[in-house]
């Protein structure tokens, strides 16, 4: 069955992108406020339930063209102990259920890798799932198990990396394959170059934008096993093209006329270029700007502002009331993921939007207007009670958590999910779709039964993810990545970095908290332990 063909034409894993691991640094410890331990619950709940529809088996039950990647992901992105400061357990981290699931789930792809051909949808999603087991020393082939280790079948990490990703990079619209034209370049079809399609390059950006870290993090240094220079620089090139695209070719207005034009210098992206006569939607548009990220812009380039001014603009959280591209139900997790990465991804850059400039907080704060009615405001966490799936708890029981979009998101997401009150986790447990008051079903994807794209994609934004995007890390040398060089960056926030300094994580020419964070995704023990 072509489950993502028909989940993901529009629901994209937006994940995409970036296949970001976000990773705050700092000791394990337990979530420390009453909606922290909520989502930390609401996590633990949503993985069992993954695991018990056998998403992270081999074979996965989401066959080849299913959303297991992306649920892989999710599990990489636990954190251990609840704490969302803490780092994501990624495989070393995780406890032996755990590095079970995420071997069996990384065994399908090292599988299928050589025997499927080239799918946005897929290949995006298995790029960055497995360069994050990788880069968190999950067991290659050889350590995988005796069935594994000697069948012809199955491939290497790094050859499964390099086939996906050689195939992702020819089948990307450029000048020396028909396409002449800046703004016709960059953009990924499903299976080919053909069309300018959103959602499939969202997931081929961002399944990129993990490979360059797979091929240029600590663990690839110094001639390391997964070290390929020229593999990042062709996929460097790629992103650009992707990025000038989705610069050139911002669109304006809506398909919802109680939300049109807003402002003159809003720009935005429909699930195809704004030649092909789609509106800009709320989850293309979110994905634009991880996108232009990953090409090398940063908070205050134009075309970014752009997008975020479209956004922030057409600002929802209960659905997409038709901001969407005709779809206000099925794509609502996909935005939500998209839009939260986006400015996640921003606040770990370390760059401050200038004066008049948008930044990561800016949404939520306008309310509807003629022009649009439906905008929404963010919600004050203060006037709910606590979500009767997690006990009791009257109105006031979340007061402590900021408003914002996180919490918009975030309490929005755990109000979906069910539960019957007792252990085990089985059935229906963690499943997100409970009707919410107020909000037209807006808890469905595209696949209908364990709708493992969707549940994933609500499951990375309670996770804060952005995707793996680590690149150096081991400052003094000593062939691991612990406390010590965490440390080493942090007495350097603020500094220049010299060329190739190990200190500069993400390659972004500046030393800051993102370099932190970042690095404590490739420790090679738990906790970052030295």
């Amino acid at each position: 069955m072509l489950k993502i063909r028909n989940n993901l034409k529009r629901s994209v894993l937006g994940a995409v992108a970036c296949a970001t691991m976000t990773m705050a640094v700092g000791s394990a410890q337990a979530a420390n406020t009453p909606f922290q331990q909520d989502v930390a619950a609401a996590i633990d709940r949503a993985i069992e339930f993954l695991a018990n529809q056998g998403v992270y088996n081999n074979p996965s039950s989401e066959g080849n063209q299913g959303a297991n990647g992306l649920a892989m992901q999710a599990l990489l992105e636990k954190r251990a102990s609840g704490d969302l400061s803490a780092p994501p357990q990624g495989y070393v981290g995780a406890s032996p259920t755990d590095q079970g699931r995420l071997k069996t789930a990384a065994a399908f792809i090292l599988d299928r890798a050589a025997e499927t051909s080239f799918f946005a949808y897929v290949d995006g999603q298995w790029i960055f799932a497995l360069s994050g087991y990788a880069l968190t020393n999950g067991p290659d082939k050889s350590a995988l198990g005796a069935g594994i280790a000697g069948n012809a079948d199955y491939e290497t990490i790094k050859q499964a990396m390099d086939r996906m990703v050689d195939r992702t990079l020819a089948n990307q619209r450029r000048a020396d394959n028909g396409y002449p034209n800046p703004a016709n370049q960059g953009y990924w079809c499903y299976t080919n170059a053909g069309c300018e399609d959103s959602s499939t390059t969202q997931f081929a950006a961002a399944g990129l934008h993990a490979a360059k870290t797979f091929y240029t993090s600590a663990k690839s240094g110094d001639g390391g096993p997964f070290a390929d220079a020229a593999r990042a620089a062709l996929i460097d090139a790629a992103l650009a093209r992707t990025k000038t695209a989705y610069a050139l070719n911002g669109g304006t207005g809506s398909d919802n006329a109680n939300c049109g034009v807003v402002s003159a210098t809003e720009r935005g992206h429909g699930y195809n270029s704004p030649a092909s006569g789609y509106k800009p939607s709320l989850q293309q548009t979110a994905s634009g700007i991880y996108i232009q990220l990953f090409g090398g812009s940063d908070v205050n380039t134009p075309a970014v502002q752009n997008y975020m001014e479209w956004v922030r603009n057409h600002y929802r959280w209960q659905d997409l009331d038709n901001l969407g591209n005709f779809w206000p139900s099925e794509s609502w997790g996909y935005y939500l993921w998209s839009s939260f990465k986006a400015m996640e991804l921003i606040r770990q850059s370390g760059v401050v939007p200038a004066v008049g400039n948008l930044g990561p907080d800016s949404f939520g704060k306008l309310a509807g207007v003629a022009g649009c009615a439906v905008r929404q405001q963010n919600k004050v966490p203060s006037s709910y009670a606590r979500v009767p799936s997690f006990g009791a708890g009257a109105v006031g029981y979340y007061a402590a958590e900021p408003a914002g979009q996180y919490f918009d998101f975030a309490h929005q997401i755990i109000s979906a999910q069910r539960y019957d009150g007792s252990l085990p986790i089985n059935g229906n447990d963690g499943k997100f779709n409970v009707s919410v008051p107020g909000a037209p079903s807006p808890t469905s994807g595209w696949q209908g039964g364990t709708d493992a794209a969707h549940q994933s994609y609500l499951l990375l934004v309670l996770q804060r993810s952005v995707g793996n995007v680590i690149q150096k890390c081991d400052v003094d040398g000593d062939g691991d990545v612990d406390t010590a060089d965490l440390q080493a960056i942090r007495l350097k926030i603020g500094t220049v970095p010299a060329a190739n300094d190990p200190r500069d994580a993400n390659g972004d020419g500046k030393i800051n908290i993102a370099d932190v964070r970042s690095c404590s995704q490739v420790c090679t023990k738990a906790s970052c332990a030295p």
